[in-house]
């Protein structure tokens, strides 16, 4: 007789289990630390170091969890046939795909269950205060970073060695313990992993090294995110704002819809590379830390923290575009369990996460986190059955939250390359004006004004979406706005044209690795500048945009310009 296999609720708010919470908040990250929330914080971090010493074997153990995300590449909870490595295994990712949003909630789900999970066992501990302590449990949800509103993390995350809570034998009083947050420790690291991370006992961001004795680079991380905050707050706004069909919000292949606007993935990708960094030397080359990876990435405490605004995100615009959802796409060369050249849609599996013994959830289920359990903060209050209301108290929110100016046109680099062409994670910096000799300072320049990133898997050649996409094209922009009204002063064509063709002033760009790639090693890749014109009559909740005026002369005649 087969094992049951674990079925996928999401979190619970009373015991015994069985009842679903009305739905708690997931909070920001920001909020999350703040002393009144210390019970749930205190909660978050014994329940993370419970899933960190689980042996690696076990099904809801931190390695086995996040490993579902890429390597050890594994079969997980008995979902579809097994089978060994040396036979190309498919895999279960989806990147690339209109499932990319869908398939990772209920992924945070599970993550969200087996956390809240050791968090009630660990409140049954303490000897004082235990309806607190138990209430903390049962509405604890995985907080969330907004990484669009603000990029940079708070030091409880990535520069604190030490937090400070309270323990069942702490007297009520809080102490300090070691920070999980920082780093998971692999116990041990699996001998599935690319070689660049195959000498690291812990995850890393930002790694000074390609040893054993590597450590992150906090500083640099800060300041790298700081740098690309006002990027990715414009990116939100876009994608919110004017992205109203489903295929061009939901991953990075092209096929915009006209909007000239980066996709939920592709800004997803920038998070990920962001958030692990991209170092090296001229004599090393470059390595990446583990959130750059996608084979790694689901091993960094950051990620479920990313993943859980990914899934907010989703639900803000799916409140802004109520009658919106999941549309067919390919499957490409397929997964573990979708088949090679079948076309996926709003009804298709979403393995490996089972709602019962005998199916998986499906996309068309997912719509309503608080069927899941959780909800966020910009929804409290409302009438989830008024979509009207919904749809324009959340716009009003994302506004206030992301919103600024409703400039007369705005100005971005279209940027296209193929996403494995050089078999690792990397950016398209885009620069204007003069660019720093060292490509070390390159992602924190004044003259930066923002990058599309390559999310790239290293294990390629075992995932059966990837191996597909061997040539799939990645779509970006990449907004100019705001460096032009710094240094050209204007938006205006007559002006910025020539601007941004002058040699002291121009626009240009770089492929980093963590150390510079010359441009002719990615042959896939074309720029080309375009502004599209914006208008907002009174009353309506977003900028109406007109149909973008493409420039060719700005990139022509330069390697990755126009063609």
């Amino acid at each position: 007789m087969s094992q049951p296999k674990l079925v996928i609720t999401g979190p619970y708010g009373s015991t015994p289990r069985g009842i679903q919470a009305l739905a708690p908040n997931r909070l920001d990250i920001r909020d999350f630390v703040k002393d009144e929330n210390v019970k749930q914080f205190s909660l978050y971090i014994q329940a993370i170091e419970v899933m960190y010493n689980t042996d690696q074997q076990d099904l809801i153990s931190w390695f086995q969890i996040g490993g579902i995300h890429g390597l050890p590449h594994v079969q997980w909870n008995a979902s579809g046939t097994a089978k060994s490595v040396s036979e190309a295994w498919g895999g279960y990712c989806t990147h690339g795909s209109v499932l990319f949003p869908t398939w990772h909630r209920p992924y945070t789900a599970l993550f969200e269950q087996v956390l809240q999970q050791h968090a009630i066992g660990i409140a049954q501990q303490y000897p004082t205060d235990c309806d607190a302590w138990n209430s903390a449990a049962m509405t604890l949800r995985a907080p969330f970073w907004d990484w669009a509103s603000q990029s940079l993390l708070p030091p409880e995350v990535i520069s604190c060695e030490k937090v400070e809570i309270i323990t069942p034998t702490s007297g009520g009083k809080k102490v300090p313990v070691d920070n999980p947050l920082m780093r998971y420790k692999f116990h041990p690291v699996d001998p599935s992993f690319p070689a660049s991370a195959s000498f690291w006992p812990t995850t890393l961001r930002y790694p000074t090294s390609a040893d054993k004795d590597a450590t992150s680079d906090v500083k640099r991380l800060e300041q790298t995110l700081v740098k690309a905050g006002p990027s990715l707050r414009s990116d939100i706004y876009n994608l919110m704002a004017r992205v109203s069909d489903w295929e061009a919000f939901s991953n990075h292949t092209p096929g915009d819809g006209g909007s000239t606007t980066t996709s939920l993935e592709g800004i997803h990708d920038s998070i990920h590379v962001l958030a692990g960094g991209m170092t090296g030397s001229a004599s090393t080359g470059g390595y990446q830390g583990h959130m750059s990876d996608p084979a790694i990435a689901g091993f960094d405490p950051i990620f479920f923290m990313h993943h859980s605004n990914v899934d907010r995100l989703l639900s803000l615009w799916a409140a802004i575009h109520p009658d919106v959802w999941v549309c067919e796409g390919p499957a490409n060369d397929g997964t573990w369990t979708i088949t090679e050249t079948s076309t996926v849609d709003g009804n298709t599996g979403l393995s490996p996460f089972f709602n019962s013994q005998e199916g998986y959830w499906k996309s068309t289920e997912l719509k309503n986190t608080s069927d899941l359990g959780w909800t966020y903060p910009e929804f409290n209050g409302l009438d989830m059955n008024n979509k009207e209301l919904v749809r324009r108290v959340i716009s009003e929110k994302v506004n206030a939250l992301y919103g600024g100016p409703v400039p007369v046109r705005e100005w971005s680099a279209q940027v296209h390359f193929q996403k494995f062409q050089l078999q690792k994670s990397f950016s398209v910096l885009i620069f204007i004006g003069e660019v720093p000799e060292n490509p070390a300072d390159w992602e924190t320049s004044p003259s930066l004004v923002g990058a599309t990133y390559a999310f790239v898997n290293s294990a390629a050649e075992w995932c059966a979406n990837c191996r597909s996409h061997s040539d799939m094209v990645v779509e970006g922009f990449v907004g100019l706005n705001d460096a032009l009204l710094k240094t050209a002063g204007s938006l205006e064509p007559e002006i910025v044209v020539p601007y941004l063709e002058n040699k002291s002033s121009q626009l240009s760009w770089r492929i980093y690795t963590g150390v510079e790639v010359p441009l002719d090693k990615l042959p896939s890749l074309e720029i080309i500048v375009k502004a599209t014109p914006l208008s907002q009559r009174s009353g309506d909740m977003f900028p109406t945009a007109g149909t973008p005026v493409s420039y060719p002369e700005i990139t022509r005649g330069r390697l990755g310009g126009c063609m």
